[in-house]
């Protein structure tokens, strides 16, 4: 039959409509809440481990989280796509052989959200210095939004 060859989305990647509501709230909404409250973590590395991890298998939580570092990126004024090339950039060339060094699946998490953070914040830094710019001070505000974004990942 030419229909049994279709291929259809598996039934436990369809989302219900509370959870897309929910994704939907979180990608458009906390990024401007992370523009007015400086409390709350902008959760880089979260974003840029679920864009890594779902980029193969589950299209709609990977859209969701490019879409979210696009979004934060516009709502801070940030270079605009970096968080997402730092990304990609990590998925290509870390992404496989850290699967293939690190077994713990919670190991692999906290390693590539620390990479994540680490590289993004220090092209921000390379970013500030070369435009003569400040987006992003490093103080203990800093320190605060890598551990709760690692804290955050490891808990999922």
């Amino acid at each position: 039959m030419a229909l049994s060859n279709y291929n259809r989305f598996d039934d436990e990647d369809r989302l219900g409509l509370g959870k897309k509501v929910a994704l939907f709230l979180f990608v458009f909404l906390y990024p401007m809440f992370v523009s007015m409250y400086t409390i709350l973590p902008p959760l880089i590395g979260l974003a840029g481990y679920i864009f890594i991890v779902n980029l193969n298998s589950k299209k709609v939580y990977s859209l969701g989280a490019f879409l979210y570092l696009i979004n934060l990126d516009l709502n801070l004024t940030l270079p605009l796509f970096l968080s997402t090339a730092i990304v990609v950039l990590i998925f290509m060339f870390m992404y496989k052989p850290l699967k293939r060094l690190i077994r713990c699946r919670v190991c692999l998490i906290f390693v590539l959200i620390v990479l994540v953070d680490f590289i993004y914040y220090l092209t921000l830094f390379i970013y500030d210095f070369i435009f003569n710019t400040l987006t992003v001070i490093g103080d203990m505000l800093l320190v605060y939004y890598i551990v709760i974004d690692i804290l955050i990942g490891v808990m999922l």
